[in-house]
């Protein structure tokens, strides 16, 4: 009897650790299938939001596109149908990923399940986890996620069910996604810290702002002076949508489908030059006038006829009509063109407006890419224009017309081949730093 109660107690002080070791041995490593989870790591104080470089889905009920889920409302949202409905994330990069938050659509009343599949090629994906929502929030849960180095995310949707009970329904709702850890190739701006207008160095004096206010969507209302907005100071002007700064770069994130100015529709998030206050207005035949700025374009949209994207993130504007009744409009556009939204990768350097369009026709130069930085000097003296990148002249063309008064500089996010687009979530991202002009 003794010796059996001997016995009992060790096995049953050993068990766990036996239990334990099995799963060390057994269980780390093991991909997860529909009733076991991977072991889990603790979630890192130190992960900050990995920048999202594009989304897209395998199906979306309009106008629920991939899109919404990347503007930080829970108004808007993706949808799709069926069992295996699936909505994927391009980091830009390959990042280390702790842990990603999801809200589902009407998340305090539904139990969503879902798969969560990660690797760094959309064709060779790992299921890591498998999941239902908890129902008790339409705001974000957290789901942990082992510390594996990926480009991609894509959330599989398994359908829901209601809190109240039923069979599942194989509708697939998100309205906000987040991943966090750390890497990625397109920074998120920080909350707090410098404004944009300190970090470029402007004031109401010297740049108007052209921005949005509202979620990006129909309840996005668009300013050609964003200080005529309520309740909006310019030294203070921020929205994580459209304005915003990580301290270095200033962000410029515009929307196709969102409205513009009354002369040309076009959606833009943009600085327009001012002179102490009022409109800047100068002549391209007398002085050198000079715009430069650092530049990284980190996404293209998607145009009018969705077979391809261009954004403009400079530009010398001017007069619609000039005194000789010569429709100036803009002088010189200066873009880049590639894929429908691109956001890695070569693109082309585009160079229209006035000075080739109605003169021989646009330019485009090979050897340019996404995410790359360029430092930029558009220079407008003596009839002609010039531009530089890199220090080095790409393009130079005289401006064959008489009247070359009532020009401006213009720079930031202007998505030029959009009018009359439906809104579907897509956008082109700009970051810009080190602006400045000179007349001379």
């Amino acid at each position: 009897m003794t010796i059996v109660s001997v016995t009992g107690n060790l096995l049953s002080k050993l068990l766990p650790v036996f239990l334990l070791a099995f799963c060390l041995g057994s269980c780390s490593n093991e991909q997860v299938n529909d009733n076991e989870e991977q072991v889990l790591t603790k979630l890192s104080a130190n992960s900050t939001k990995i920048g999202i470089s594009s989304v897209s889905a395998s199906t979306s009920q309009s106008p629920n596109v991939s899109g919404n889920t990347l503007d930080g409302s829970t108004s808007s949202r993706w949808s799709g149908f069926g069992d295996g409905a699936s909505i994927t994330y391009d980091l830009g990069s390959s990042a280390n990923l702790d842990y990603v938050k999801i809200a589902f659509y009407k998340g305090d009343s539904r139990k969503t399940k879902f798969e969560v599949w990660i690797g760094n090629s959309t064709s060779n994906l790992t299921k890591i986890k498998s999941k239902t929502s908890a129902g008790s929030t339409s705001d974000f849960e957290t789901f942990d996620l082992p510390n594996t180095n990926a480009r991609y995310i894509r959330v599989i949707g398994k359908g829901y069910i209601l809190n109240s009970g039923g069979s599942t329904t194989f509708w697939n709702s998100i309205t906000k996604f987040e991943a966090w850890g750390s890497g990625g190739s397109v920074v998120v701006p920080p909350t707090g810290g410098d404004y944009p207008a300190d970090v470029l160095g402007i004031n109401s004096n010297t740049w108007k702002i052209n921005s949005f206010t509202g979620s990006p969507g129909l309840s996005a209302t668009y300013y050609d002076d964003i200080t005529d907005a309520s309740g909006i100071s310019y030294n203070t002007y921020s929205d994580d949508n459209y304005f915003n700064t990580d301290g270095e770069w200033v962000f410029f994130k515009c929307y196709r489908g969102l409205g513009g100015s009354a002369n040309s529709q076009n959606p833009r998030v943009e600085l327009r030059e001012m002179n102490n206050g009022n409109l800047a207005s100068w002549s391209g035949d007398s002085g050198t006038h000079t715009m430069e700025w650092t530049v990284q374009v980190n996404q293209l949209p998607q145009d009018t006829d969705g077979d391809g994207g261009v954004l403009c993130f400079g530009q010398i504007h001017g007069p619609s009509t000039n005194s000789d009744g010569v429709e100036v409009d803009d002088v010189v556009r200066v873009q880049f063109i590639g894929d429908e939204n691109q956001s890695s990768g070569s693109v082309s350097l585009k160079i229209s407006g006035y000075v080739t369009e109605k003169q021989g026709g646009s330019q485009t130069f090979s050897g340019y890419s996404l995410d790359t930085t360029y430092n930029c000097k558009l220079v407008y003296s003596g009839g002609y224009i010039e531009l530089y990148m890199n220090g080095s002249s790409v393009f130079r063309k005289e401006m064959e017309v008489d009247d070359l008064s009532e020009n401006y500089f213009k720079v930031g996010n202007y998505l030029q081949s959009v009018k009359g687009a439906s809104y579907t979530g897509s956008y082109g991202l700009v970051r810009i730093k080190n602006l400045s002009v000179n007349h001379n």
